[in-house]
C-alpha cells in the first residue's frame, strides 16, 4: 500500500456501512441512516454511527522488513507501515431513551455484522447493494496499487474501554474498537538505482587482499650534553613532513600500489601523489610524509593509511579486467616538527615550526608544554607560564613557568591535534 492521506482509508469503511446497512432485513423501511468519521460527541441523528479514528502506531511487522534499501538510504525512501485505531459508537438522539437505546443497539448489531463480513478490502472487495447491483469498495484513488485494508475487531475488556470514554465530557457509551492494519505511508520516489549485472562469474586471483601489521619510523635525536646521536623505533609510526616512515604487512604490492591517507574531517580517503614517493616490495612499502596529499592539505594529526592494490586478470573472453583491493587501516600521526628554539631578552622563548601555521588552530587543537607543565595559550605577548602562536614566520612565543631554575634543561612538546612533536629540549634562560 502506498498512500499520504489516510482519509481514503475512513471513507472506504464509512462507504461500506453507508451502503449495506440500508439492505438488511431489519432495517426500519423508512428510517435514514447517518455515518460520520466525526467523535461521537459530534454525531447525532435517529440512526447516526460514528467510525472516528483515534489512535495509530507504527506496525512492528512492517517496520522490520526489508524495503528493498539498504543502510545507506534515508529514512524518507522507506515506507511507514501503520496500524489504524477506530471506535464504532451508535448516536441516536431520539427523544424516547427507550426508542433511543434499541435504535442504537440495530445501528451496532448490523455494523459490526457489516464490517466481520468484510475482514479484507482490496482490488477484488465488491459490495452488493441488492437486486444484483455491485460496487467496488476501493475509492478510484485506492485501487491498482495493491492495497489491501485487514478489518478486525479488537479483544478490548470492559475495564480499558472505559479510559476512552472517562477522558471526553459524556458518560460511556456502548462501542466496538476496530483495527486496520497495514497501512503503509507513501515513501519518496527514489531517484537512484544500481545498474542491471550483465554478466556473472567466479574470478581466481593469486595474490590475496594486503593486510597491514603496523606502520613504522625511526626518530633520531641529541640528548643535550650528550654528543651520541640516539635513535628509538616508533610503531605506530610519529612522522614530521619531509620524514620516512614504513608500512609493514603482507600483499601490499609494489611501487606501482597506492597509499590512502584518510581522516574524520576527509569526506573519503586522499591518495598520496608522486611527492610521497611511495616503494615496496610485497611486504614493506616506504614513503615520505608530505604537507599535502593529492591537494588535499594535512595538517600535523592523527591519521589512518591503507595500501590499495590492483591485480589485472584476463577473462575468459581474452578481455582484461582490473580487480581493486583495499587493506585494512592502520595509524599514522604526522607530528608538528619543531626546527629552532631560542630564548631572548626578557626569557621570551621561541619554537619555531615547520610547515604549518599555529595561529590558524584551534584552542583544543594546540597544546604546549614546558616539562610536565601545560602552558596557557594567549593572544598576546605572554607572561609567566603562558604561550602566544604567531605566523609569519610559523612560531610559538612563550614563556616558561616560574621556579624553573636558571641553566636547566627543560623538554619542551608541542601537541597538534593530537600528534606529538619529537624530543626538544631548551636552556631555561
Amino acid at each position: 500500500m502506498a498512500l499520504l492521506d489516510l482519509s481514503l482509508i475512513t471513507k472506504t469503511v464509512v462507504n461500506l456501512l453507508e451502503q449495506r446497512l440500508p439492505l438488511f432485513a431489519d432495517w426500519p423501511a423508512s428510517a435514514t441512516l447517518e455515518v460520520s468519521p466525526a467523535p461521537p460527541d459530534a454525531v447525532s441523528g435517529d440512526y447516526a454511527l460514528s467510525f472516528y479514528l483515534y489512535h495509530l502506531r507504527e506496525d512492528a511487522y512492517t517496520k522490520g522488513q526489508d524495503w528493498e534499501t539498504n543502510d545507506g538510504t534515508p529514512q524518507r525512501y522507506k515506507p511507514m507501515g501503520l496500524t489504524l485505531n477506530y471506535v464504532l459508537c451508535p448516536r441516536s438522539n431520539m427523544a424516547q431513551p427507550a426508542k433511543r437505546a434499541y435504535a442504537d443497539q440495530l445501528v451496532m448489531g448490523l455494523a459490526v455484522k457489516t464490517l466481520h463480513d468484510y475482514p479484507v478490502i482490496d482490488d477484488n472487495t465488491m459490495i452488493d447493494l441488492g437486486l444484483g447491483g455491485m460496487v467496488q469498495a476501493l475509492p478510484l484513488a485506492l485501487r491498482g496499487q495493491g492495497n489491501r485494508l485487514r478489518i478486525s475487531l479488537r479483544p478490548v475488556a470492559v475495564e480499558e474501554s472505559s479510559q476512552y470514554w472517562q477522558s471526553g465530557t459524556q458518560a460511556m457509551r456502548m462501542a466496538a474498537y476496530f483495527e486496520i492494519s497495514a497501512a503503509l505511508l507513501e515513501p519518496e520516489v527514489l531517484q537512484t538505482r544500481a545498474g542491471r549485472v550483465l554478466g556473472l562469474g567466479v574470478h581466481a586471483q593469486t595474490r590475496g587482499r594486503p593486510v597491514i601489521d603496523t606502520t613504522r619510523n625511526t626518530v633520531q635525536f641529541n640528548i643535550p650534553g650528550d654528543p651520541s646521536l640516539h635513535e628509538v623505533d616508533i610503531a605506530p609510526a610519529e612522522v614530521a613532513y619531509g620524514q620516512p616512515f614504513s608500512v609493514l604487512g603482507s600483499e601490499l604490492g609494489n611501487s606501482q600500489s597506492q597509499l590512502l591517507i584518510g581522516h574524520a574531517d576527509f569526506a573519503a580517503p586522499v591518495v598520496a601523489d608522486a611527492a610521497w614517493g611511495l616503494a615496496g616490495n610485497g611486504t614493506v612499502l616506504t614513503a615520505t610524509a608530505q604537507p599535502t596529499a593529492s591537494a588535499q592539505a594535512l595538517l600535523p594529526g592523527i591519521y589512518s593509511v591503507q595500501v590499495r592494490t590492483v591485480d589485472r586478470v584476463t577473462l575468459p573472453d581474452g578481455s582484461q579486467r582490473d580487480f581493486d583491493s583495499i587493506s585494512n587501516p592502520a595509524p599514522l600521526a604526522i607530528a608538528p616538527r619543531i626546527s629552532a628554539i631560542s630564548f631572548g631578552g626578557g626569557g621570551l622563548g621561541t619554537l619555531m615550526l615547520d610547515g604549518f601555521d599555529p595561529s590558524a588552530l584551534g584552542s583544543s587543537d594546540l597544546q604546549c608544554y614546558a616539562g610536565a607543565s601545560k602552558l596557557t595559550r594567549v593572544a598576546a605577548a605572554p607572561a609567566a607560564g603562558q604561550f602566544w602562536p604567531r605566523s609569519g614566520p610559523n612560531r610559538i612565543e612563550f614563556k616558561l613557568p616560574a621556579g624553573i631554575t636558571t641553566g636547566s634543561l627543560v623538554p619542551l612538546r608541542v601537541i597538534v591535534r593530537g600528534a606529538e612533536s619529537g624530543p626538544n629540549w631548551g636552556v631555561a634562560p
